[in-house]
C-alpha cells in the first residue's frame, strides 16, 4: 500500500474514515484508509529506509485495540522527518481542554472529537479546518466542501432508512379467547321430616 506523501486515517469505525476521506477528498486532499490491524511503525520505517517521503498526517484513533497510542506519538514524533499526529477521541462530544493538552503532551499535534451524525455540516468543517491548520493553513475551497457535505448527508439518510427496514416488525398479538362465564349453581332440594311415608296412618281417628 502506498502511504507515501498521503494522509494515512486509522480507525476502526469504518463510517468515521469514510467521512473523512470524503471530506479530505473535496480538498484535492490524497488520503488512504489502513484496516486498523496494520502495521504502522513498520510501513513508516520501511519509508524511511527508502528515503520516501512519509505520510504528510496521521488520523489516528485514540483507543485502537492492541493499539498503544501513546507511545506511538512520542515514537513518530522522535523520526528524522516528524510526523504530525491527529488522534480523534472515543466519544462525539466535545473536547475538553485538559484531555487536549494531555494528548499534545504524549505527542500528537491535536485532539479532535469523532464525528456526530446528527450535525455532520458543523462536525466537517471543524475536523477540516483542524487539518488544514497543521497542513500549512491550506485554503479552504467552499463550494466543494458544501457539496461534499450534501453528499454526505444523503449517504447518512439513505443509510438510516435501510437499517430501518431492516428491522423485523414483530406479527401481531393475537386476541385474548374470551372466558367461558362460570357454570350456574345447580338448584338444590332440601328434604322435609314430614314425607309422606313418614305421616302416622289414621283409622277411625286413631294412630297406628
Amino acid at each position: 500500500m502506498n502511504i507515501s506523501d498521503k494522509i494515512v486515517i486509522l480507525h476502526q469505525g469504518e463510517l468515521q474514515g469514510h467521512i473523512w476521506e470524503k471530506i479530505l477528498q473535496s480538498q484535492g486532499l490524497q488520503s488512504v484508509i489502513l484496516p486498523f490491524s496494520v502495521d504502522l511503525k513498520g510501513e513508516l520505517t520501511e519509508l524511511a529506509r527508502m528515503e520516501q517521503p512519509l505520510p504528510s498526517l496521521i488520523l489516528l484513533e485514540q483507543q485502537l485495540p492492541s493499539f498503544d497510542a501513546s507511545q506511538f506519538c512520542q515514537w513518530v514524533r522522535a523520526l528524522a522527518q516528524p510526523v504530525p499526529v491527529i488522534l480523534i477521541a472515543p466519544q462525539t462530544r466535545k473536547v475538553n481542554l485538559a484531555d487536549r493538552e494531555a494528548a499534545i503532551a504524549m505527542g500528537a499535534t491535536d485532539l479532535l472529537p469523532q464525528f456526530d451524525l446528527n450535525s455532520i455540516a458543523i462536525e466537517a468543517v471543524g475536523g477540516l479546518k483542524a487539518v488544514a491548520k497543521i497542513l500549512g493553513n491550506i485554503n479552504i475551497v467552499n463550494s466543494t466542501l458544501v457539496t461534499c457535505i450534501m453528499d454526505l448527508k444523503r449517504e447518512l439518510e439513505h443509510q438510516q432508512l435501510k437499517n430501518q427496514q431492516k428491522i423485523p416488525v414483530p406479527p401481531p398479538i393475537p386476541p385474548m379467547p374470551l372466558a367461558a362465564p362460570p357454570p350456574l349453581p345447580q338448584p338444590t332440594t332440601t328434604p322435609t321430616d314430614e314425607s309422606p311415608s313418614s305421616k302416622p296412618r289414621k283409622y277411625r281417628g286413631r294412630d297406628y
